[in-house]
This record gives C-alpha cells, structure tokens and sequence, in this order.
C-alpha cells in the first residue's frame, strides 16, 4: 500500500461510537438512552455468555471504552464536537470487528417480529412475573401496572391480570391492597373479552411502516430494561470488575 493510499491519522481516530450501541448521534440519546444501550450490547458481549469466543474478553473492554466515553459528560462532549477518540484501540481494528459484530447481531424489525414476540410473551410466566412485580412495586396500582408491563392493554388484559393477581393474593404471594380491590371490583362488572390472548394486529387493522415496527419492539424491550434497572446495576458491576483491565499505575 503506497503512502497515498494509507489513512491520515485523524480519519483513523473517526469511528462512530454511537453506532456500537445501536445509537444515532443525530438522535442526541439521553444518559439513560446510552446507558440502556450499552447493557443491551453487554449481556449479549460479556465473556461468560461466549465461552468459545477467544477474543470476547477483548470484545467486552472495548465494548467498556465505548461506554466510558459515552457515560462521561466532558468526554462525550468532545467526542461529539470532534468525532475522534484518543484510545488507540478503540481506532484500531479491534473496534471495527465489535462494530461489525454489533451489525451481526440486529436484524431489521419487522411486523412479524413484534408480533412474535408478543405471542410468545403474552400468558407467558416471564409476564406473570412481571405483572406481579410491577404490582408490588406499585402497590396494587394497576394503572402504573399496565404502563409498565411489556404488551399488555388494559381493555384487553384486565381480566387475565385480575385473576393473576388475584391467584397470587389467594398464595400470599403478593398482599391485596385497597387500590387493587377497588380497581378488581370495577373490572369484574364488565364482560370479559372472549379472547384476550388472541392476535391484536388484524383487529387493529392496517399495516405499519418498518420504522414503527421497530419502534414497537424497542419500546417494548426499554420498558422491561428500565423497570429492571436497579437490579441490573449490581450485576454489570461484578462483569466490569471481573474482565476490566487493571488500570496501569503512574509512574
């Protein structure tokens, strides 16, 4: 390769570290945006979910660098004014193969993806979970409930949540509380749909753009992220403990 042909160093430096995390800086993500974005990117990266992939360590600290330029605001603002980094990794070609494994690993969303993903969540125990959590957490406010539960429509879902509920009072699972009963007691008065678990879209009617497809499924994804946030916390903690690497010491 002739020196013509190589690179300067500033085009080198210039690699769009939003892009690693599914992110688009024209979009200006939030904090939580980009904190959402990378724990997504490493529950897939992190070396204990890819045992057979020598380079996953590595993956991951990139992965970290990433983040840790994203998550600061002095570096970030940097970043964004000039578009390159510093770290010389993170403008090598170990960068380029985690961004292009990123690519491998989001597909474009489609509507059948999202309905999919409804059916397979939808009566499931990951969502009986989750209905229950959420109660917990909001004592017995079903309104919060059905904002943060992943899928589920109060004029569809509410007869199926209050006889989940009311099978986990009945366990002592969850305790009753006088908002839930109030709001149980206004259900049982209405007729029950015939077939909440049925497919949604074809009642709905008319066919969704791409982008609005994926904005549903993203939606969907961020809900059940954020309602988990503070467990997470813990746990990504330990994983950038364990694969960090040991910051040199000052000379």
């Amino acid at each position: 390769m002739s020196d013509d042909d190589r690179p300067d160093d500033d085009a080198r430096d210039r690699v769009d570290l939003y892009a690693v995390l599914g992110l688009r800086k024209d979009d200006a993500p939030s904090a939580d945006d980009v904190k959402r974005a990378y724990r997504k990117m490493a529950l897939k990266l992190h070396p204990d979910k890819n045992v057979g992939d020598a380079s996953a360590a590595d993956k991951f600290q990139n992965l970290q660098k990433v983040y840790g330029i994203l998550s600061d605001p002095e570096k970030r603002a940097a970043y964004d004014k000039t578009g390159s980094v510093e770290d010389a990794e993170l403008a090598s070609e170990e960068f380029r193969t985690l961004y292009e494994y990123y690519r491998s690993l989001y597909k474009e969303v489609t509507k059948e993806d999202v309905e999919a993903f409804e059916k397979e969540y939808r009566g499931s125990e990951e969502e009986r979970r989750d209905v229950l959590e959420c109660y917990a957490k909001y004592e017995g406010d079903m309104a919060k409930v059905f904002a943060w539960v992943m899928c589920s429509e109060e004029s569809e879902d509410s007869h199926r949540f209050a006889d989940l509920v009311d099978a986990a009072i009945e366990t002592e699972e969850v305790k009753s509380t006088s908002v839930y009963q109030k709001w149980a007691k206004d259900i049982r008065k209405r007729k029950a749909p015939k077939d909440p678990l049925g497919a949604r879209r074809e009642k709905k009617g008319g066919k969704s753009k791409k982008g609005e497809d994926a904005a549903d499924l993203f939606a969907l994804i961020q809900r059940k992220n954020a309602m988990r946030a503070d467990q997470a916390d813990a746990m990504f903690a330990d994983l950038e403990a364990k694969y960090a690497k040991p910051k040199k010491a000052k000379r």
